[in-house]
């Protein structure tokens, strides 16, 4: 008997973990093993003094996400959120205990999609997610296959769907067990905001007293001028230079910048952002009167089912707290239109409820290409500005919700004749220095921890193999353009000293200047400099989509086995590829090939899919369609009529297929 723990601490090991392990026969000649995920010190220290006791083995259960993988190749991460995660979810909303607190009050606003989202947010890198839950036993059933063990238990902290997740444990030979939820660390801050949550007004004031510009009451405003909020990146670049900005639309469009709201987060930000005129938060909102707003009612209360009512509870308050201090923020600054992208929680659910309150509209923009479905890209919003057609049927494969999809191409296709004299006078020194071909390679960030993320030793493999030919072959050079260039160096490890070597030679280049969070270089940059460009995530491509769609060739390299991505419609062997070195040995036959191989990095075949327009006036499209919301408050319109009219003219200029409703 093989038994693994989510977490050993004392208590665990004490009351639940000790007695499963002292059970039957002691004497076997083959002793128990306890494997533990995460423990305390004195959890582990008491372990291993009563194991040697009681002969059974301690041990940690060592794993990186990168090599969890099925009989297809994929990996278990994706395989979840392709489609496990989604199964999970449809036998929770099913079920008896959540049809038991089901509200029909849900459907009058978006409480039902917030709510249904809400169950199954945070990916597997939180730990009370249910990601996390079914990563855990996918583990579990993984190690069980490479150990042969054929029974084993797993004791998790209690989850509320219990028995679901029970069943989906069993279906890979995994017994599940429950350890009562008493930790203080597993709980954190849970407790406080919900307390904080049922009184809408403390949390009101706690979210002023959380921000760091905190004032008892807000600046005042002019309440006559319609506002857009923009929640962006952190790329507060007002130059018209090809960077990434979260104001990409207002620079190429003639929206006026003085209805623009944003958030700032230093004193040069706000400098900045003022001397554009755009109008800057200072931190702190008026708390509105709450009672003539349309709140979520808690759901009754049945001891029977204890876990599922503090979920939806918890859910509900959560809905009711958030509407109170954005219908208390929008009112406050005279918000008419909310934009954003961040789509991967169910937060711009209520939000875009508190803006239809005020009597606004929310909207949302297109930030990254989804090559196969994933629940967390699930939305529901007034407006998307979704980048083609085939993104707007991914919407609907996820349960998306919008009145109105505006097609407008790839958002960033403003960029290039903006960065291409930079990217040719990096290629001539480049070139100077003898590099005759020149390679773009493309990452991803990574993490720390990589049993919960493919971690560093997957991205170093993004530089290792192109540095370590760059090094050895004295005509071709390489530019990187890292996906978060401050930790860059720290993360590759000893790779750092590869990269170190390689930009000595003068052939290899790394865009290092950042905004807030990310390099503030867009990949284009990178790619116009290059021969070829390589991406090394299939399941990741929007920064290789943004060269294919600029005519570079570009390449792909699936190492999660990305099976079910659109990418895959392209030829293998000349864009997809498995491995680096794959990859490299078809690049090297390439370049050596006079004129190339035919068809060597082309997606011509699906190009179009992609994006119908490639004219570069994306940023403007988005641009102008807000602006014609905003003229739509200022002459005193309701919504409906707004955004009815806006998609009118959108369905005029650029034709009516440029529009669809998604209300899967």
């Amino acid at each position: 008997m093989t038994i693994y723990v989510e977490y050993l601490s004392l208590r665990t090991f004490l009351y639940s973990v000790l007695k499963e392990l002292l059970d039957g026969e002691v004497s076997n000649d083959k002793a128990k093993t306890l494997y533990y995920i995460d423990a305390t010190r004195p959890g582990k220290i008491v372990a291993t003094f009563l194991g040697k006791l009681f002969r059974f083995q301690i041990k940690k259960l060592t794993f990186e996400m990168r090599y969890v993988k099925n009989e297809r190749g994929e990996l278990i991460r994706m395989r979840i959120s392709r489609k496990d995660i989604f199964e999970i979810q449809e036998q929770i909303i099913n079920s008896k205990t959540f049809r038991f607190f089901y509200n029909d009050e849900w459907k009058q606003m978006r409480v039902d999609d917030f709510i249904r989202k809400g169950l199954i947010d945070g990916g597997i890198t939180e730990e009370k997610s249910a990601s996390r839950t079914l990563f855990l036993v996918q583990i579990v059933a993984w190690h069980r296959q490479k150990t042969g063990e054929s029974k084993v238990k797993l004791f998790l902290i209690r989850r509320a769907w219990w028995d679901i997740y029970k069943l989906y444990a069993l279906s890979v030979d995994v017994e599940l067990k429950g350890l009562e939820r008493k930790s203080i660390l597993w709980e954190g801050r849970t407790g406080l905001m919900e307390f904080l949550r049922k009184y809408p007004y403390l949390y009101v004031f706690f979210k002023n007293v959380g921000s760091r510009r905190f004032k008892i009451e807000p600046e005042k405003y002019n309440t006559s001028i319609p506002k857009l909020y923009l929640i962006g990146r952190g790329d507060v670049n007002l130059e018209s230079n090809g960077y990434h900005s979260d104001f990409f639309w207002l620079l190429n469009s003639k929206y006026p910048a003085g209805n623009v709201l944003y958030d700032f987060h230093s004193e040069d930000e706000k400098q900045v952002l003022e001397r554009y005129g755009i109008v800057v938060v200072n931190g702190s909102v008026g708390y509105n009167n709450y009672e003539n707003v349309k709140k979520v009612s808690l759901p009754r209360k049945d001891w029977g089912y204890n876990d599922e009512f503090k979920v939806i509870r918890s859910l509900t308050r959560t809905y009711n707290s958030l509407k109170a201090y954005w219908i208390s923020f929008f009112r406050t600054y005279s918000v008419k239109v909310y934009l954003t992208w961040h789509k991967y929680d169910n937060k711009h659910m209520v939000m875009a409820d508190a803006i239809n309150e005020t009597g606004g509209v929310s909207a949302m923009w297109q930030i990254a290409f989804d090559g196969y479905r994933a629940l967390d890209c699930m939305t529901n919003t007034d407006i998307i500005f979704g980048v083609s057609g085939w993104s707007g049927s991914v919407e609907r494969q996820i349960g998306s919700k919008t009145g109105y999809y505006i097609i407008t191409g790839c958002p960033k296709d403003y960029a290039p004749p903006l960065l291409r004299k930079k990217a040719m006078a990096l290629r001539a020194k480049l070139k100077s220095r003898g590099a005759e071909k020149i390679v773009f390679a493309i990452d991803e960030n990574s993490r720390d921890d990589s049993r919960w993320h493919t971690g560093h030793a997957l991205q170093r493999d993004n530089y290792r193999f192109i540095l370590e030919k760059v090094l050895d072959t004295p005509w071709l050079g390489v530019v990187f353009k890292p996906k978060v260039a401050k930790t860059l160096r720290r993360r590759l490890g000893e790779v750092a000293t590869l990269l170190s070597e390689a930009e000595k030679t003068g052939r290899c280049y790394i865009y290092e200047e950042s905004g807030r969070h990310t390099t503030s270089a867009l990949p284009i940059l990178a790619g116009l400099s290059a021969d070829v460009c390589i991406h090394g995530h299939l399941c990741a491509g929007t920064a290789a989509l943004e060269c294919a769609l600029e005519g570079i060739p570009t390449l792909l390299i699936d190492r999660e086995g990305c099976h079910d991505s659109k990418f895959y419609e392209l030829p293998e062997g000349k864009v997809t590829f498995k491995s680096w070195p794959e990859a490299i040995d078809a690049l090297m036959d390439h370049f050596r090939t006079s004129g190339g191989i035919p068809g060597f990095g082309d997606w011509s075949e699906i190009i179009d899919e992609f994006d119908p327009f490639r004219d570069g006036k994306a940023a403007n499209r988005i641009g102008t369609y807000l602006h014609w919301l905003i003229q739509g408050y200022e002459r005193g319109l309701n919504s409906d009529i707004i955004m009815a009219e806006a998609a009118r003219r959108y369905s005029k200029v650029w034709g009516s297929d440029k529009v669809i409703s998604i209300n899967s």
